[in-house]
């Protein structure tokens, strides 16, 4: 199954953005997000791995986790994921703009597994929506840190 790109454009420069995804154990910026725990403790560097406490549905909690697999300094931060019934492999790409960064989440394969394989085409809307709303919200975090 094919991926999907969401694009946001961040009034900070580059390397603060890259700062900020490096960091996301202290940038929680999901409001349903209770805890982050990254391990191994210390600077961020390929196997990293990023371990998300949610309030979820019905105030349930839930659990994620996202693995940096590749770090490009200032230009690309790759990852796999696991989320819920999905296995996510994709990358956040940095370009310098003239108002700051786009930063870009390119999902290469949601990877869905057991019955949600036959639904690929609606998980990818699903996908796309939410990290529309993922990266406004890492917007709106780092330009308040200005």
């Amino acid at each position: 199954m094919g991926g999907f790109e969401s694009t946001v454009t961040i009034a900070r420069p580059v390397a603060d953005v890259y700062s900020f995804l490096l960091n996301l154990d202290q940038n929680a910026s999901d409001p349903d997000t209770e805890s982050v725990v990254k391990d191994p403790p210390g600077p961020t560097a390929a196997g990293t791995i990023f371990r998300f406490s949610h309030r979820g549905r019905g105030g349930k909690s839930a659990e994620t986790m996202m693995q940096f697999t590749a770090l490009e300094p200032n230009q690309r931060v790759e990852f796999k994921g696991d989320v819920g019934p999905v296995r996510p492999e994709g990358a956040f790409v940095l370009e310098p703009t003239a108002g700051g960064t786009r930063l870009s989440v390119r999902i290469d394969e949601l990877n869905p597994v057991g019955p949600l394989k036959l639904a690929s085409p609606i998980l990818k809307i699903v996908g796309k929506r939410i990290w529309a709303t993922r990266l406004q919200r890492m917007k709106e975090a780092n330009e308040v840190q200005q």
